[in-house]
């Protein structure tokens, strides 16, 4: 039987006898695709600069630590013009310290019988395969006590099911995309869910200038808000402000 989501609650700081016991350590893993696609509906490009660890931040329970962030994608080479932003996006992440696993396209000539016209079709390869072992391998290894999936695809309930069956106390949660709901096949084996709000993506946004070992890594001019406001320096200390959290809804197994 699957495990459906049915009950909100936040979750507590974790005490006992005056003592604060280790914080659970959370994995945040990506959909790349999805995400991107999600927020192009917003119509705002600047909002594809977006920090994945921030973001993992919010979105975990107090009594909880983001200890991985995992973004699997691909780049499609035969449309430059959209992949440049995407590749400095690659390089941001990487400098952010997000684990990224790409993918690549392949493509194939598609044909319709009646007309007789050709065209040619890219097909994305080996993202959805690289989450999965992502987040299988952190829970083989005893990397995470709790895995965050950000994506509505389906095709992942085969891995959320594996969590919950290879690794029941682990708690897995379904994380729908900003604008878009959840996938009634995720929620089957989920132990929770939560959602990406537009304002935990604004508020989760990169700085415009990173720097790196192999040099500084700038926003892409296409990803600049119309009427830009300062960025934080990457050299300033982070602040230490908490954000406010999500709540969770979970199921009771």
């Amino acid at each position: 039987m699957g495990r459906r989501a049915s009950i909100e609650f936040d979750v507590p700081a974790v005490r006992r006898d005056g003592f604060a016991l280790p914080l659970r350590r959370a994995g945040l893993y990506v959909d790349g695709f999805n995400l991107h696609h999600a927020l192009l509906e917003f119509d705002e490009p600047e909002l594809m600069w977006l920090d994945l660890r921030a973001l993992g931040r919010r979105l975990i329970g107090r009594g909880e630590r983001l200890t991985q962030v995992v973004w699997a994608s691909a780049h499609r080479p035969q449309r430059r013009d959209r992949a440049e932003p995407l590749f400095t996006y690659e390089r941001a992440l990487r400098a952010s310290g997000v684990r990224c696993l790409m993918g690549h396209f392949v493509m194939h000539g598609e044909g319709c019988r009646a007309c007789g016209h050709v065209w040619t079709r890219a097909t994305e390869k080996q993202s959805d395969v690289n989450l999965a072992l992502a987040v299988a391998a952190d829970a083989m290894a005893g990397r995470i006590d709790a895995a965050y999936l950000v994506t509505g695809d389906g095709d992942h309930a085969a891995t959320v099911r594996y969590l919950a069956e290879a690794h029941p106390r682990m708690q897995v949660v379904s994380v729908a995309p900003p604008g878009r709901g959840h996938n009634r096949q995720l929620l089957r084996w989920a132990t929770a869910r939560t959602e990406i709000a537009p304002a935990h993506v604004r508020a989760s946004q990169l700085p415009d200038r990173i720097v790196t070992r192999a040099g500084v890594v700038v926003r892409p001019d296409a990803w600049r808000p119309d009427d830009p406001t300062p960025s934080p320096d990457p050299t300033d200390p982070p602040s230490t402000a908490r954000a406010p959290h999500l709540r969770l809804v979970v199921s009771n197994t």
